[in-house]
């Protein structure tokens, strides 16, 4: 099974989508986006769900592209994407993410844009490793 992330620059976070050996969906995921309820019913009605279709359906919106996710998130990726360095531990989050599954660790990595995004305005974010605890993405 392929992963991939449907992005776009009309909303935060990522659509998770999940498609066979031979390119047809299977399953995708929502919740790591906010998406207006517009957006949410293209999805269910108009999106292809032919992988190819799909790249052809997106590469003519100009604003919503689809991304192969890799099959392993490093902890540098995602200490470099969370961006807390100056006051989270990355040697308790290290110790956190090496503790997670590797579907966790994807999971998590691909939730921080969501998180960030989400955060109310003059809301500090969670220490790193804190948002590692809190298993956010599973909420």
């Amino acid at each position: 099974m392929k992963h991939y992330q449907l992005t776009s620059v009309a909303f935060a976070g990522a659509v998770d989508l999940f498609f066979d050996d031979a390119g047809m969906l299977q399953k995708f995921d929502m919740t790591g986006a906010t998406l207006s309820q517009p957006q949410q019913e293209w999805i269910l009605r108009e999106m292809q769900p032919n992988l190819s279709d799909l790249k052809v359906q997106l590469a003519d919106s100009g604003t919503a592209k689809i991304t192969e996710v890799t099959t392993e998130v490093t902890f540098d990726m995602f200490w470099n994407k969370y961006d807390d360095k100056i006051n989270s531990s990355r040697k308790r989050a290290q110790q956190k993410w090496n503790k997670m599954t590797k579907t966790d660790q994807i999971r998590a990595y691909g939730f921080i844009g969501k998180y960030l995004a989400n955060l109310p305005t003059g809301t500090r974010r969670k220490y790193a490793e804190t948002y590692l605890n809190a298993e956010l993405w599973d909420n």
